[in-house]
């Protein structure tokens, strides 16, 4: 019977007797596998699990083209009724919001009807959440709007002539972001770079969507009041606003006050729909004087290829895009995910993602992201018998409103559009957020504040990179100051240690001090893992120091740069006659790197323990040993009993 290792020695020794062979050597191949279902491989006395052979090609179209996968064994009875009604449902919300949302992202109106078509049925095809609605949603317009504003500075924008050549190079250079942001997309994905999702934490996306919110309502209160700004920073803009409020649109502010308060009274109704119908019918019967949105195209846009005059200065632009978009819409596909039992790969999204973005550049589409109010109703709907296939049904309705409806909404009020706006942003604001993060952690506070005050001052792409590089480098602090404590061990165990200095009934081993480093080792956290350690020392209440202990718990990896450091502490330790023993080692994880750096030739593999417990009783014995030596003066004294 194979006995308990207890060092890494002990557990090296097993691993070379009883490791599977294919821990020691390449991967069965496809033949050996297939010999091995048949039982033709000798038996080798260890344990050989059977690997599953590659991934076939079908299995690999399926992983990259969804629909493979469900549309086949699509349940009419079950999923078609749901579909229909979610996508019909969607598309009262997706009309208005569309338009509005359009507006929002510095473009015509027609164009989030645009990005509400292809996209979504895009999506259909490649993505992997059952209920996202792809289009438009306030945070990324306003992020989109902002990028093109920042890198291609105009006198005027499409919301004061739709037919200017201000207004031509804007929308070019949307598309142009929308296709870049595609190509970024394909980038993250051959690297796997889905991990990127972390380092934009919840704080910085609060704040800076509540950021957002003060750019939003405030290049939106021309509408709201009815009069021209000019363009500029917040204040700027705020100033242009309070020298005009003798030019207020008394008429065009009463649209935007009726319809913000019957699309905010929770009227079991498309609210957003119905606002947009009466405002318009009033308008146009009664011939009031409002600002409209007067001419939309007809029919749907024709696919072409933009100028990519102004591509240099949207690269940067496009990146910030790319990420922020991605982390919404990934958050509200593992939101969706979770709530109806389905998986979500979020590499493929990143297929899903970019196509729908290249796509969307040449059909007359900004930067798709997803909804959450909108797929929050979508799952509402249809439940988990839901599928991918609304999107269909909503694509038909806004085709239909392309097609047939365009000349009836000549009338419709640019106030109408600010409403909407407005009422979407109840989601977007934070400040209960923020005042929940301000008692929990003062940290994530300074986070939020950081991403809402400077997107606020300086606009969303601004906002973002500043708010990414605090994290980051909050992060590089942790990793290089992490939390190093002494332990004790908790009365009435024999083995579990706590902080000395949170537990009045942790006591020490007298001569031995027991030191923890809550992170993996590396070269940025090297000083402070020796500073701590020679301070931890200093403070020794003893007259001499037996041994040390190093709880080893959160060192989950270790560079050569800390191999060498340990190997000066075991010289400077063994000039001291301290006796160096590692606890909880996770060495077997590391075992190439430490076997090539020859740490094991300098501190015997013996000291390397793989739990407390025997650590513990190991620098118990050199205690009571090195107290036996000095009180009987031999060179070897006799042993005193272990201490329990």
């Amino acid at each position: 019977m194979t006995s308990v290792p207890h060092t890494d020695a002990d557990l090296q020794s097993l691993y070379t007797q009883t490791a599977p062979l294919h821990l020691t050597r390449r991967s069965l191949r496809n033949e050996e596998y297939t010999s091995r279902q048949k039982g033709d491989v000798a038996d080798t006395g260890r344990s050989e699990p059977i690997l599953p052979p590659p991934p076939s090609f079908k299995e690999k179209v399926k992983a990259n083209l969804p629909i493979l996968s469900w549309f086949p064994h699509y349940d009419r009875s079950k999923s078609l009724r749901v579909d229909i009604i979610a996508g019909m449902v969607i598309s009262f919300m997706v009309i208005p919001q569309g338009m509005a949302y359009g507006m929002l992202a510095g473009m015509p109106v027609e164009y989030g009807l645009y990005s509400s078509l292809f996209p979504p049925l895009i999506y259909m095809f490649f993505g992997t959440a059952s209920h996202l609605s792809l289009g438009t949603n306030a945070p990324i317009s306003i992020l989109v709007a902002d990028s093109v504003t920042a890198a291609i500075p105009t006198d005027t924008d499409c919301s004061d002539d739709v037919t200017s050549a201000d207004c031509e190079r804007i929308l070019n250079a949307t598309l142009v972001l929308c296709i870049l942001s595609g190509i970024f997309y394909f980038v993250f994905w051959v690297f796997r770079f889905s991990m990127i999702v972390s380092f934009v934490p919840d704080p910085v996306l609060a704040g800076f969507t509540t950021g957002a919110s003060v750019i939003i309502i405030t290049s939106n209160m021309k509408h709201a009041l009815g009069i021209t700004t000019k363009r500029g920073q917040l204040w700027e803009i705020w100033g242009d606003i309070f020298s005009k409020l003798d030019e207020i649109n008394w008429a065009a502010f009463a649209f935007f006050v009726l319809s913000y308060a019957t699309i905010m009274g929770k009227v079991p109704i498309p609210e957003q729909l119905v606002v947009l119908v009466v405002s318009t019918l009033i308008v146009a019967i009664s011939g009031v004087d409002v600002p409209k949105v007067k001419d939309i195209p007809e029919g749907l846009y024709s696919p072409k290829m933009p100028k990519f005059d102004d591509v240099g200065a949207l690269v940067q632009p496009s990146l910030i895009c790319t990420i922020i978009t991605y982390i919404l819409t990934v958050n509200v596909c593992k939101a969706l995910g979770n709530n109806y039992g389905y998986e979500i790969s979020a590499d493929q999204e990143f297929v899903a993602n970019g196509i729908c973005a290249l796509v969307g550049g040449i059909t007359g589409s900004y930067l798709p992201s997803g909804s959450f109010s909108r797929s929050a109703l979508v799952g509402e709907i249809s439940g988990p018998d839901g599928t991918a296939l609304h999107n269909l049904f909503s694509a038909i309705m806004i085709v239909i409103v392309l097609l047939f409806a365009t000349p009836l909404l000549y009338h419709m009020p640019r106030a109408i559009m600010a409403a909407i706006i407005y009422a979407a942003l109840k989601n977007m604001i934070t400040f209960q957020t923020a005042k929940r993060l301000y008692k929990v952690s003062k940290v994530d506070f300074v986070l939020w504040l950081v991403a809402f005050v400077f997107t606020s001052l300086l606009g969303v792409t601004w906002g973002i990179i500043i708010s990414i590089t605090v994290s980051i480098m909050l992060l590089v602090k942790y990793q290089a100051r992490p939390a190093a404590r002494v332990l004790g061990v908790l009365k009435g165990t024999t083995d579990l240690c706590v902080d000395i200095k949170q537990f009045i009934e942790a006591h020490e081993i007298e001569g031995v001090k027991i030191f923890e480093f809550q992170a993996p080792l590396h070269f940025a956290n090297k000083d402070h893992f020796e500073s701590r350690l020679k301070k931890m020392e200093a403070r020794c209440q003893w007259s001499k120091l037996y041994a040390v202990i190093i709880d080893c718990s959160s060192i989950t990896g270790i560079d050569i740069t800390c191999i060498k450091m340990l190997e000066r502490l075991q010289a400077r330790y063994t000039a001291l006659n301290i006796e160096l023993v590692f606890a909880n080692w996770k060495g077997r994880d590391m075992r190439a790197l430490l076997d090539a750096s020859g740490l094991y030739d300098t501190i015997d593999p013996s000291r390397f323990y793989l739990d407390m417990a025997s650590a513990l009783l190991y620098t118990k014995k050199i205690v009571n040993d090195a107290k036996a030596k000095e009180i009987n003066g031999d060179a070897l004294g006799e042993s005193v009993e272990m201490v329990p």
